[in-house]
């Protein structure tokens, strides 16, 4: 995986099959780790972290199959972020779409990601790989043990 995550106190990375069976089993697999990390499952931080993952995987199944037979899942958890990226082998970099696309084939994925991570004051980026045939799609969410369950009710964040 080309993106390191050195500082993290704790991480997990694991491979899964672009397949659809991956999805459900990497988000248990996901909130297995946040327990034993004594992260609280039902802090909305970490049902957003398990939402991203949802969605960046799937992504990787629906798009990449055909040129990544696997994809990566990184889970990391420092002293102030809580980070969820997945990398597959695809050139492709995918972009937040505006709108849904007009066929009804999706488009909204990257969107609610993207505005999911705003709300709770975290970031969304994305990593090529240094041969231009791969990328890493990574969120970094605010630390949910030291983020108030309301992070997006307008106060100010401190970290």
């Amino acid at each position: 995986m080309p993106v390191s995550i050195q500082s993290q106190l704790r991480q997990h990375i694991f491979t899964v099959p672009t397949v659809a069976l991956s999805v459900p089993t990497a988000r248990r697999r996901a909130r297995a780790h946040f327990a034993g990390w004594e992260l609280d499952v039902e802090h909305p931080v970490v049902e957003t972290a398990l939402f991203v993952l949802t969605e960046l995987l799937t992504n990787s199944v629906e798009h990449t199959a055909h040129r990544s037979p696997t994809a990566d899942v990184v889970l990391a958890l420092g002293p102030r972020s809580l980070i969820v990226a997945v990398h597959d082998r695809h050139p492709h970099c995918p972009r937040p779409t505006p709108a849904p696309h007009a066929d009804g084939s999706g488009g909204w994925g990257l969107r609610l990601v993207a505005d999911l991570a705003a709300e709770v004051r975290g970031s969304t980026h994305t990593y090529t790989d240094a041969d231009d045939q791969g990328k890493t799609l990574l969120v970094r969410l605010p630390r949910p043990d030291r983020t108030p369950p309301c992070a997006h009710d307008g106060f100010p964040y401190s970290a």
